[in-house]
């Protein structure tokens, strides 16, 4: 598959896919996933636990200084504690979580979690996370935003400018409001989702790091 017809690429349920974080065009992350749905109208995917994912070689205190100097090391982790539905209107540059603890499927809420619009490559999708969050309770009565804090040191450091951490802040908090009004249906449909009994745990394929 060349990257010329990469736009067109369309997954079927059950397909094994990367799902990669950027900064400054480089792998941050790199999560398997297996592909729920792939429309015109929602992309979805659901990471396991036990999936063995890479991710960057520093504390969360540390990420975003590490970040800002554009050199980082990765190792590989175990994706533990939850099941996450993974989902994105394409062309929103954001994404909702819908998340159930490891352990029994308990649901515990949805996370909205800002970041720039899905770019398909011939292994999966890219995309950039802005770091700000919109926690969403189990009831669909409430939200809140989360990590302000990282937000603003992500501007300080350069990773985000002004302008640009006040529209994420403005469409974190209409996508929340949308997700405990308009959306209701929606988010609660994906919270009585399971994954299909014959499905296998994806795992990190070889070419992860390609450009």
């Amino acid at each position: 598959m060349t990257s010329a017809d990469t736009s067109t690429i369309r997954w079927s349920p059950g397909d094994h896919v990367l799902l990669r974080q950027l900064w400054t065009s480089e792998v941050w992350a790199a999560i398997p996933a297996t592909i729920v749905e792939d429309s015109s109208d929602l992309v979805s995917l659901y990471i396991a636990p036990g999936a063995i994912f890479a991710g960057p070689d520093c504390s969360r205190d540390e990420h975003l200084h590490v970040a800002a100097g554009r050199v980082w090391d990765l190792k590989l982790y175990e994706w533990t504690g939850q099941h996450h539905l993974w989902a994105s209107v394409p062309g929103e540059a954001a994404s909702i979580w819908t998340i159930w603890s490891a352990s029994d499927w308990t649901h515990v809420g949805w996370k909205v979690n800002p970041e720039l619009p899905l770019k398909r490559t011939p292994i999966g999708f890219d995309t950039t996370d802005h770091v700000l969050d919109a926690v969403i309770s189990a009831d669909l009565t409430s939200w809140q935003l989360k990590d302000e804090d990282e937000l603003a040191v992500a501007i300080d450091l350069g990773l985000l400018t002004e302008a640009e951490g006040e529209r994420i802040r403005r469409e974190t908090q209409c996508i929340a409001s949308k997700c405990v009004s308009s959306r209701r249906r929606q988010l609660q449909t994906w919270a009585a989702w399971r994954p299909p009994s014959q499905w296998k745990l994806p795992i990190l394929q070889g070419n992860w790091e390609a450009p």
